[in-house]
């Protein structure tokens, strides 16, 4: 490994994973149950179990390396969405091309989202909502859950294409929902209301209701949530920079959703889930930059953007039922999950003097370059597992799995008021998959074990490819060769536990993403064919080795991971002309990487926790198609990343609990391109701001009711976390805008459970 691992290496004594005790607020809770606890600090230590192995496990039984996140922590704090969760959990990143919820990409340990096929997989219990297509906008769009009954989010790190299959190079997010009431009502209203500096006020209804139909039989649960975030980037005019609309990135947001559960019998139990949710978005988050030097064109918070038309829906339906045999589970898992994307916005500020050049137009002619893209996903999934459960020296897990998806994606630019056709295209594509896995594992000990797990997948993907217009290289209409192939993925893993406090784990895994149609690109002057004909199967192997324990009776808990990974003929994207489209990166991607983190339970009262993350990853070679030189680092992947925490609990009383907890994130500088100055490469690497926030959070829980007051960005940090920049063909112009951080907010939020 390189020097920096190895300074690592010698220089870290702990070595530590993260945040894997209970929220504040819950501590506070347990404190006030007995006498017992209060007199213990060993008390506030909780034992959590996860399913990331596809089977209950506690996290230091897991020989890979798992955050667990209670959604409640961080409702309370106003952090409602999952891009809130993942920027806490070491090794994963988020970054957001437009600053809207539910937009955007989540990668973990180096392995970064840079084309539409993605890289992590997101789950709702065994249902995965992901695209397995390139183009559905996969990579762009996800499901952003947190605000149904929700018992945990799991962030599973590494390759998962054993258990998880092709999007999950990266690792897997699993949202664990609660399972329906059978015996007694259970539920909870939330309200929060916060404030934005230089924004609007953001207001958030959330509340569910669990409750029997038929005692001990069939049980229902129904939950709902309405957002309004009101904006704090003010739309300008262009000409002037007068401000046309304030707080003009608002958005808003509903949802709702039901699951049933039926207790069939000791053995046999079905449940149905249905759910929903829409997003509305105004502006988009960017904001103009005047130059390379990071100065705003018209001041802070301020962009000339087009307030356009933006909307998200997420469907999902699934039936699932579980059987349970003497010696093993048999699980069944049936959905069908949906999402629809659809936006218009103006785009004369960056494609107009394209369309002006290619048109042969008067520079400045072009007034409105209206670009409107419609985008569909309809996924079916059908899974069935056995799982074993008698205890003895194995253990295994076998299983089928199939998945059909259609897709559909057109896209439409114009020059106005001329009425020229730059570029209209639509490429309605079909995924299938067929795949069986499985691992065991063997106990040489009830301290040693070794897993061994495999995934056999055959996919199958198809494309219409339609297009008209100079931008797409004329008028086609062509039926793309089908990419079938067979791929095989792998685990490997051993787990030795010298103690009861400790735990030693060795990983190996594969991943991939399967081959696919690419997207044509042209010439706009010579019709020359730029972009490559096939985007090719990526394959990745992992290689981990960590610790996970607990100290000072169990006051301390910590692990931490070492891993490289080889990431070989890298799925990426080129821009040509303005114009993007798929590559592969055929040298290839090393990462190099660190992660650790810990929580001390100083007292009954005060504790603190930390964790960090690094990430070195780099090019092998040089990449022509890409633009990118041997070295450069891979493109959104922050170096380091730091967390920390401080918190302190209190007893008021029998009945009422306080917390107070002081938290501060650091996130580095990105490369947002790469950059090698070839004429046909219009990008420009301007690299995002590291920045450091600070949170503060106190509150009180008395009886039934919660109410906490926070401040996030407590010191108003002021960073912008991506740069697009492009250069302007045939002009020393380059066009860059910024997603802001988000300013302080300052928030109350109240719940009520019953």
């Amino acid at each position: 490994m390189n020097s920096k691992i190895n300074y690592l290496t010698r220089s870290i004594r702990v070595l530590v994973y993260g945040m894997s005790v209970v929220s504040i607020s819950a501590m506070a809770q347990q404190q006030g149950e007995t006498n017992e606890q209060e007199e213990s600090a060993n008390s506030d230590v909780e034992i959590i179990e996860v399913t990331s192995s596809r089977r209950v496990q506690t996290i230091q039984d897991v020989p890979a390396s798992v955050y667990a996140a209670d959604p409640d922590d961080f409702i309370q704090k106003g952090m409602t969405s999952l891009a809130d969760v993942v920027e806490t959990a070491p090794g994963f990143s988020f970054q957001s091309f437009t600053g809207q919820q539910g937009r955007g990409s989540i990668a973990a340990r180096g392995v970064s989202q840079q084309n539409d096929t993605a890289v992590t997989a997101i789950y709702v219990d065994d249902v995965p909502l992901t695209s397995n297509s390139g183009f559905a906008a996969g990579g762009r769009l996800y499901f952003d859950g947190l605000l149904g009954d929700v018992q945990r989010v799991e962030l599973i790190k590494g390759p998962q294409g054993t258990l998880f299959g092709a999007t999950a190079m990266a690792g897997a997010v699993r949202y664990i929902s609660n399972e329906p009431e059978l015996f007694e009502g259970r539920g909870k209203f939330t309200a929060d209301l916060s404030q934005t500096r230089d924004g609007d006020m953001n207001q958030l209804y959330r509340g569910f209701y669990s409750f029997p139909i038929v005692e001990g039989k069939v049980g229902l649960t129904v939950a709902a949530f309405t957002m309004d975030h009101g904006g704090y980037v003010d739309q300008v005019s262009a000409a002037d920079g007068a401000i046309i609309r304030e707080n003009a990135n608002e958005s808003e947001a509903e949802g709702f959703s039901g699951d049933l559960y039926f207790n069939a019998s000791d053995r046999l139990d079905i449940r149905i889930k249905a759910m929903q949710q829409e997003s509305s978005f105004g502006m988009s988050s960017a904001v103009r930059i005047a130059s390379l030097d990071k100065d705003e064109a018209y001041g802070e918070l301020k962009s000339d953007g087009s307030f356009g038309y933006d909307e998200l829906k997420h469907t999902l339906v699934s039936a699932s039922a579980s059987y349970e045999f003497d010696s093993a589970v048999l699980d069944f898992t049936s959905s069908k999950a949906k999402y629809e994307s659809f936006n218009a916005l103006d785009v004369a500020y960056l494609y107009g003097p394209i369309i002006e050049m290619i048109g042969g137009f008067d520079p400045g002619s072009v007034t409105e370059a209206p670009l409107t893209r419609d985008v569909e996903s309809d996924k079916t999934v059908h899974e069935l597992h056995l799982t074993s459960t008698t205890e003895g020296e194995w253990e295994w897990l076998a299983g089928l799995f199939y998945t059909e998806e259609t897709t559909n994606n057109a896209q439409r630019l114009t020059g106005e008021p001329q009425g020229f056709l730059a570029l209209d295209a639509r490429f309605p594509s079909d995924y299938k998959e067929l795949a069986a896995f499985g691992n065991a594992t063997y106990y040489f000990t009830p301290d040693f074990d070794i897993t061994a797990g495999m995934r056999v997948s055959n996919t199958e993907q198809t494309l219409l490819w339609q297009t008209e217009g100079p931008l797409a290289g004329g008028e086609t209409m062509d039926e793309m060769p089908t990419a079938d192939e067979t791929v095989e993925t792998y685990l490997f893993a051993a787990r030795y536990r010298p103690s009861k406090d400790t735990s030693f784990y060795a990983r190996i895994a594969s991943g991939y993403r399967p081959a696919s149609s690419n997207l044509s690109v042209a010439d706009p002057f010579t019709g020359e064919t730029l972009s490559q004909p096939i985007i090719e199967q990526d394959d990745l192997w992992s290689y981990e080795i960590g610790i996970k324990g607990s100290a000072l009776e169990d006051r301390l808990t910590y692990e931490s991971s070492l891993y490289t990974i080889d990431w070989e003929n890298f799925q990426a994207t080129a821009t040509f002309y303005g114009v993007t489209t798929g590559a592969n990166a055929k040298g290839g991607i090393t990462v190099n990487g660190w992660e650790g983190s810990f929580d001390f339970q100083a007292n009954r009262n005060f504790g603190f926790r930390g964790s960090a993350a690094f990430a070195d990853s780099t090019l092998n070679e040089d990449e022509p198609g890409l633009f990118g030189d041997k070295g450069a680092q891979v493109v959104r992947v922050p170096e380091w990343t730091y967390n920390a925490a401080a918190y302190y609990d209190y007893q008021l009383n029998s009945s009422t609990a306080g917390w107070v907890t002081l938290s501060a994130r650091y996130k580095d500088e990105m490369s947002t391109s790469y950059d090698n100055g070839a004429p046909e490469d219009t990008s420009v690497n301007l690299k995002s701001d590291a920045y450091t926030t600070v949170n503060f959070t106190t509150g009180l829980q008395w009886d039934n009711w919660q109410a906490s007051f926070y401040i996030n960005n407590l010191f108003d940090e002021k960073a912008y976390t991506y740069f697009n920049a492009a250069g302007v063909p045939g002009t020393e112009v380059v066009d860059v805008t910024g997603i802001p951080l988000e300013p302080r907010k300052v928030g109350v939020s109240i719940s009520y459970a019953f």
